[in-house]
């Protein structure tokens, strides 16, 4: 795996604090993901696509390089990405389609 997953030192000296609600980015990202065309058959949509979509983009953005990066970033971040995704039935394995 990256070394994304690392706590690392900052090498600048100031920090930035988001202005934002969290809330408030949550909200959006949800509300531009779930406007993307699911093209999955309707028979093995078992995990939500924006559920999907927005573990991948996290995982990514915290260095995961692959799908079961991806799985193990949702599984070690579960219980905060449960706090605003629906996870219906948990964590999608990397084979998940």
């Amino acid at each position: 795996m990256s070394t994304g997953f690392e706590n690392k030192k900052s090498k600048t000296k100031a920090s930035f604090a988001p202005s934002i609600d969290s809330k408030d980015i949550t909200t959006k990202f949800q509300e531009y993901f779930t406007q993307v065309k699911d093209p999955r058959a309707e028979r093995t949509r078992w995990h939500l696509l924006t559920d999907i979509i927005t573990i991948a983009i996290l995982a990514v953005i915290a260095g995961a390089e692959g799908w079961e990066d991806i799985e193990e970033y949702g599984l070690n971040k579960k219980e905060w990405l449960e706090t605003f995704l629906k996870l219906p039935l948990g964590i999608p394995s990397p084979d998940t389609s």
